[in-house]
């Protein structure tokens, strides 16, 4: 086996370091973050989607455009829109998204935000006219997912996802607020008095039933009278009266009741 001269060695390592210098000239790398993926251009035409990595291309020709694949919030400000009694609302959105298919987002229109934007404008306004002023006040929620429905349809075509529209905050004219604030106000007023009454008839009627429990049966007075002191005399410092006829307070005392003497009519003399 014939080994290289001393000499030439060194050529070789040179040559070799040489055609790697030139070979990292003439490509670049492409590095994708975490959470992000790369379009790939040649030429200004599509190649293909590069996923986080590095990646090593031809420098000629070559450029690329990061592509954000988190999930995103896109803010909708108050919309002035009109409810089926053509009131005035001024209804704020949360839209939230994430880019599933980057390069039908990026290629199929010219800026998807903008596109979701309108798409959420649209079925607030679709949705809004559909409803009384009272049903849009107390039902945000499914205001939120009736528009979700509409809204993600027009996304998944431009390659999104949208997982939720959320009703931020829905803002009535001064006055409207100011009827809707007495309106509830009444209503708790109402309720309050209602659930007073039911106590009240229930009070009664327990009195009731106990008056002909004790009617029938009196010894149940008495039975009550001694848990009632029972229950009393847990607290210190609790004093007791009871009203007593004469004899057994004289039995208490120590002393014989004294009868009182029946005074006698004068008689009546002859002269």
């Amino acid at each position: 086996m014939d080994v290289l001269p001393g000499s030439v060695f060194p050529w070789v390592l040179g040559a070799a370091a040489l055609g790697v210098g030139v070979a990292r000239s003439l490509m670049r790398q492409v590095l994708v973050p975490e959470g992000y993926t790369a379009l790939l251009y040649r030429h200004g035409r599509f190649v293909r989607v590069l996923t986080p990595g590095a990646w090593w291309r031809w420098r000629r020709g070559l450029s690329y455009q990061h592509v954000d694949m988190r999930q995103r919030s896109l803010p909708v400000p108050g919309q002035e829109v009109l409810s089926q009694e053509q009131v005035g609302l001024k209804v704020s959105l949360a839209v939230r998204f994430a880019v599933v298919e980057p390069a039908r987002a990026h290629h199929s229109v010219q800026s998807y935000t903008d596109t979701l934007h309108l798409a959420a404008q649209l079925a607030l306004r679709e949705e809004v006219a559909r409803h009384t002023v009272e049903e849009l006040v107390s039902g945000r929620v499914e205001l939120g997912q009736r528009m979700r429905e509409r809204v993600a349809a027009e996304g998944s075509a431009i390659g999104l996802s949208v997982t939720s529209v959320e009703v931020r905050d829905v803002m009535l004219p001064a006055d409207l607020r100011r009827a809707f604030a007495e309106t509830l106000k009444a209503r708790k007023e109402a309720q309050a008095r209602l659930e007073k009454v039911r106590g009240e008839s229930a009070a009664l009627r327990n009195l009731s039933n106990a008056a002909r429990q004790v009617e029938r049966q009196p010894e149940l007075l008495r039975l009550r009278l001694l848990q009632t002191l029972g229950d009393a005399s847990t607290t210190p410092g609790t004093t007791f009266v009871l009203g007593v006829g004469p004899e057994p307070a004289s039995l208490v005392r120590g002393r014989p009741a004294r009868k009182a003497k029946k005074k006698s009519a004068p008689e009546s003399g002859t002269p």
